[in-house]
């Protein structure tokens, strides 16, 4: 067949069309107005989408016809009308959104694309399909490629779609279905046949920002993601995109280019799959990820542009061999066209779309449970925080308690044993100034030695000095150095309490913006107002049960002791005198009744018996001083494991323990918050 009768083909091909298969098609215009990341305002289509054409695309074509388009009728008006349908979800947008401003602290970032997606609803719009991939995967080619038609495309669409990218370096550019090619500085609107068959408009995303990429891909309803057959998506632009997207669903796989030497199509799909299978992707409630099911495509743009070149070029040739050139033209395009691979794309992707017929709900549904899903992580990386904090306020309770049970264990008041002696404790020390006590009772202060010496009064003296210099007195340096160690306690555990306060209080976790859960004022000024009320620890600070009973056996016990010694002494000098003196009276006259040697008798008897009688009084007021000398030192290391608990727990725990405290009420709180958070969050996950 000629080359002639290839082109005469195409027009008796066209007048088969039956006229009532030609329906109106709406007048559109670029629904994405000038921006960056986000489109804010959308048109409308008319009542009902066109019929589509029953042709075929060029890589299946087996004529050529010239390019003049086909006359479609156009409206003039475009009727803007709302969503069917979008009243049962647009009230579950609007409380996710108050949900991010008023209970998740200001989430800017995912308001905004709820406000996004609220906006969409607000008209119908064509659909939107974005395509993404970095300039070595050439993703620019593989929309011109799947745009052009050859059979149905003027020259002035395919110069335009081939040149929207010439002097401007835009990250999101849009190309929408209109009767005629128009430019503006963010879209191009022109009559492509695939854009009119699907009802998409093509969104191209060539943004470096991760967060603006996902903004603008949640704003699309269906995502083509090109790769190289080299890397495939180890691509650091897509690491960070392809879990939300892939979350979602509706995702196209476009491999562009040639396949490396030994490298074959079945190797790098499973390949591309071994990637996405480690992925993390938490897919939305309903859907599965399989990544075996993910339509995968492999295509060389660039042969397809040199197909179409060619053969454009080919029609235009008007020389003398003009049928020559254009069999040429027509050969070079029929076996490239078809090596690119291009023509089963176009169908593939026809078909993934064709079945999503409420686009701007369904795209709405996905932005709520990614919403939903994003709160849901920060719930759960608060519920980590939260344990966290109670770990570190348990270490805190922990440390304190340790370092107060280690002190308690090595303090002096706690020494001891029962029915024995341990060096270094109170039972010990008392028990070595009791038998240099007795030692002094046994020696100087024996009953003959005062009477001897009559000198009653150095018991007092005596007893003072000895139990001034020697009471207890390896026993207080023993504790003096204990109240330096509970000093030094005192001094860790409170840097300890700010510093857990300040960990908890300024999480790496949360904005410096908003305010943090466990940060309390209340908390942080009682602990201020506690540090300035709590009094240092001094080395005389757990002293003063010692300095108490000292002073009580100073001036009670060694008094009643010496007052007793008084009285004995007296008691024997009068007994004494008594009995001489009657012996003496019994043998002088006028009595006479005794001899002088009875008479001498008597009187020794009497001295002897005064002695024993004061021996006898010395001895009680010893066993009462012994009695008192029990009770005080035994009250006295009572006192001192009293004092001791007391420095510990009003000086050296107070702070740690009340932050400990304070912290605990706040995770408490805090935990019921994220409880009510998550109520709310499943209450909004049934409604989608």
């Amino acid at each position: 067949m000629s080359i002639a009768r290839l082109v005469r083909s195409g027009p008796r091909q066209v007048s088969r069309i039956s006229s009532t298969a030609l329906r109106p098609v709406p007048k559109t215009t670029p629904k994405y107005p000038s921006s960056q990341n986000t489109f804010r305002k959308t048109h409308t289509l008319l009542s009902e989408p066109p019929v589509i054409l029953s042709r075929q695309y060029a890589s299946a074509a087996t004529a050529i016809r010239p390019p003049e388009p086909i006359p479609i009728p156009i409206e003039d008006e475009i009727i803007s009308r709302p969503v069917q349908g979008a009243g049962v979800i647009l009230p579950v947008l609007q409380d996710i959104q108050n949900l991010l401003e008023n209970e998740i602290g200001g989430d800017d970032l995912w308001s905004k694309r709820i406000r996004s997606s609220i906006a969409d609803l607000s008209a119908e719009r064509r659909g939107r399909i974005a395509v993404i991939g970095d300039s070595l995967a050439a993703p620019r080619d593989v929309v011109s490629a799947l745009l052009q038609d050859p059979l149905a495309d003027t020259e002035a669409s395919r110069r335009a779609l081939l040149s929207r990218h010439e002097g401007s370096n835009i990250d999101v550019f849009q190309i929408g279905h209109g009767p005629n090619p128009h430019r503006e500085p963010e879209s191009l609107s022109l009559s492509a046949s695939w854009l009119q068959a699907t009802g998409y408009d093509v969104v191209e995303v060539n943004t470096m920002k991760a967060e603006e990429t996902i903004s603008t891909l949640l704003s699309t309803d269906s995502l083509v993601v090109v790769l190289d057959p080299i890397r495939l998506n180890d691509i650091p632009q897509l690491s960070s995109v392809l879990p939300l997207a892939l979350s979602r669903g509706s995702v196209h796989f476009v491999i562009n280019g040639y396949l490396p030497p030994n490298a074959t199509q079945t190797a790098l799909e499973a390949k591309l799959l071994e990637q996405l299978s480690n992925l993390k992707v938490d897919p939305l409630e309903g859907l599965t990820l399989n990544p075996a099911s993910i339509p995968i495509s492999f295509v060389k743009a660039e042969k397809a542009l040199n197909a179409l070149d060619a053969l454009a070029a080919g029609l235009q040739d008007h020389g003398p061999s003009t049928s020559t050139s254009k069999t040429r033209a027509f050969e070079v395009f029929q076996k490239q066209f078809l090596e690119s691979h291009i023509g089963p794309l176009q169908s593939s992707l026809l078909q993934s779309l064709k079945p999503v017929s409420e686009p701007q709900l369904s795209t709405s549904r996905q932005v709520a449970g990614l919403a939903l899903s994003h709160i849901e992580r920060i719930i759960s990386t608060d519920r980590d925080i939260v344990k966290d904090a109670l770990h570190t306020v348990s270490e805190l309770h922990r440390g304190a308690q340790q370092g107060a049970s280690k002190a308690k264990h090595l303090s002096v008041a706690s020494r001891g044993i029962e029915g024995g002696l341990v060096e270094g404790s109170v039972e010990y020390d008392m028990n070595k100034v009791k038998n240099q006590l007795e030692e002094r009772f046994n020696g100087r202060l024996s009953w003959l030695g005062l009477i001897g010496r009559t000198r009653v009064d150095d018991v007092q003296f005596e007893l003072t000095n000895h139990l001034n210099n020697h009471f207890a007195t390896d026993l207080e340096k023993q504790i003096i150095f204990e109240s330096g160690q509970l000093s030094h306690l005192q001094i860790q555990l409170n840097q300890l309490s700010d510093h857990t306060i300040r960990q908890l209080s300024h999480s790496q976790s949360h904005s410096t913006s908003t305010t943090h859960p466990f940060t309390s004022p209340l908390l942080l000024n009682h602990l201020s107002t506690l540090s300035l009320s709590i009094p240092p620890l001094t080395p005389t600070s757990l002293t003063s049960p010692i300095s108490t009973r000292r002073e009580q056996l100073l001036t009670q016990s060694i008094p009643r002791l010496h007052s007793s010694a008084q009285r004995a002494l007296l008691m024997t000098y009068a007994t004494s005198l008594v009995g001489v003196s009657l012996s003496w009276m019994s043998y002088v006259p006028p009595i006479s009744i005794t001899s002088a040697p009875t008479a001498v008798g008597l009187g020794i008897l009497s001295v002897v018996a005064s002695l024993a009688l004061g021996q006898r009084l010395w001895g009680k007021a010893q066993k009462k001083f012994w009695r008192d000398w029990t009770r005080i030192t035994g009250m006295m290391k009572g006192d001192l494991e009293t004092r001791f608990d007391t420095a510990l727990r009003t000086q050296v725990l107070a702070k740690p323990l009340v932050a400990a405290e304070g912290l605990e009420k706040l995770i408490q709180k805090r935990e019921k918050r994220l409880d009510e958070l998550q109520d709310k969050v499943n209450g909004l996950g049934k409604r989608i």
